[in-house]
């Protein structure tokens, strides 16, 4: 990879290190957590560290080499304490301005003279590694203990990352820094790492932020429900319910935001590329930058859409496309269909189906109905969900069924119930809850198994004629 090269990869890795943790703000901003605070501000310190390495020759030696170093070493260590306090373990700024002093002393000295060039960079490899490898090793322990998929996911992409650094230092030392034979591990694959551990630790820390908050109080919430009668559930239960839903789904936002994250990257780059050497036009010059702006809107709008999916739901009735609605919650556990290798048969081209309710609430109940297919068909060989959608003179009738094991004879009168459930960590509130939605729509839900195997949910709702609205 050529300095220029070299350098865009840098940059690249900045923009990210920085557009992550802002989105990660702007989703958990309602937690007022120091913990959230903590790891965001530790990758805008990294962001800012490459920024500077990425500008050498722009700004002063001082600010591109220790300066900078000394940033990105403040911002590792700052991710690592985020997870460390997040496991109730204290803080100590004594010891972290203790820890950010000596390694910019010992830098220092490598950097003044007393040691060769490649003792240093072996010394920031090495400092890097630990660094990361203690990140992983911490957010393995929360997730071990909780069996969090987000800190498991944010362990798994700083192992690699780690394990990537590892390797290009092993090579380095191994060929003498030089050799004729390109290297396996790249500068190039290198960064690419990292773009990827920041995007997907970032989406892994939502998910485990937003699973051991909302736990705590669906937990809580569940317990006064007890005390009560089924209809009175209320409103606050069915919302910790679809934000529990959410935070199983939080890998779709890596999905979600990949494609505007890119845009943005790939017309930086070509600013860089055009500018440096000086080919590009004034015209140009806007064009790329409207893009940017465009995308970096696109990210904005998928992240209110995302605030807005786990808000208190307040009765909004209106003109929904129960299509549309099954679609969008389609598009929301994509993931999980595609690591599971779940076929899904939902026929494109119907015309819409309208029903008259609450958008969110009646998204609610389709996740629910498509998270229990999913789990479902997990369990059996061929694993499928066939979706038909369909409408009568005056009702909407929305059929989900999978291929998998089915329902036991000997538990199908209680599925439904309010606290019962197969699933190992099941609450027993999804079906419940769904139905209750349902109900204050003039709609209902049945389970059952179907013909040839696995479970049938049909769902059916008073159809909109002509798009007037039904009697309430």
């Amino acid at each position: 990879m050529t300095g220029p090269e070299r350098t865009t990869a840098i940059l690249i890795l900045g923009l990210v290190c920085l557009i992550m943790p802002v989105v990660t703000w702007v989703v958990l901003a309602r937690q007022h957590s120091r913990v959230v605070g903590l790891w965001c501000g530790g990758y805008l310190l990294c962001a800012g560290g490459l920024g500077l390495i990425g500008l050498r020759g722009d700004v002063p030696i001082w600010a591109s080499v220790p300066g900078a170093n000394l940033l990105v070493f403040m911002g590792l260590l700052a991710s690592l304490q985020a997870l460390r306090l997040d496991q109730g373990m204290r803080v100590r700024p004594g010891w972290l301005l203790g820890a950010c002093l000596g390694y910019l002393v010992v830098f220092a000295l490598l950097w003044l003279g007393l040691g060769k060039a490649a003792i240093r960079i072996g010394f920031i490899a090495l400092t890097m590694l630990f660094l990361q490898a203690q990140v992983a090793r911490s957010a393995w322990r929360i997730g071990r203990r909780e069996q969090s998929p987000g800190a498991m996911a944010i362990a798994g992409c700083h192992l690699l990352l780690a394990i990537t650094m590892l390797l290009r230092l092993a090579e380095l030392v191994w060929k003498g820094g030089a050799g004729s034979a390109p290297p396996l591990v790249g500068f190039g694959v290198l960064t690419s790492v990292g773009v990827l551990a920041a995007i997907v630790g970032n989406v892994g820390f939502i998910g485990l932020a937003l699973e051991r908050s909302l736990k705590r109080q669906l937990e809580a919430a569940a317990s006064r429900a007890r005390l009560e009668e089924r209809h009175a559930l209320g409103n606050e239960i069915a919302q910790l319910d679809r934000q529990r839903g959410f935070g199983l789904v939080a890998a779709s936002l890596a999905h979600e935001l990949n494609q505007p994250l890119t845009a943005i990257l790939a017309s930086a780059q070509a600013a860089r590329r055009g500018c440096a050497a000086k080919r590009l036009s004034h015209a140009q010059s806007l064009k790329l930058l409207d893009k940017v702006i465009l995308n970096t809107r696109r990210v904005s709008d998928i992240t209110e859409r995302i605030r807005g999916f786990i808000r208190p739901a307040l009765p909004d009735p209106d003109l929904v496309d129960l299509g549309k609605v099954t679609r969008e919650m389609l598009d929301l556990v994509t993931p999980d269909l595609r690591s599971h290798d779940i076929r899904v048969a939902f026929p494109a081209g119907t015309p819409p189906v309208l029903v008259q309710g609450d958008a969110i609430q009646l998204s609610q109940v389709v996740l629910n109905v498509l998270r229990n297919a999913i789990d479902a068909a997990q369990q059996v060989q061929d694993r499928s969900i066939q979706i038909q959608l369909t409408q009568s003179a005056d009702e909407a009738l929305l059929r989900i069924r999978d291929t998998g094991p089915g329902i036991d004879p000997g538990v199908a009168d209680r599925v439904g119930r309010p606290y019962f459930t197969t699933k190992e960590e099941g609450l027993g509130m999804g079906l419940s809850i769904s139905m209750a939605i349902l109900g204050q729509h003039h709609g209902g839900l049945l389970i059952g198994n179907a013909e040839g195997g696995g479970a049938c949910v049909d769902i059916w709702l008073p159809l909109l004629a002509g798009g007037a609205p039904c009697p309430t």
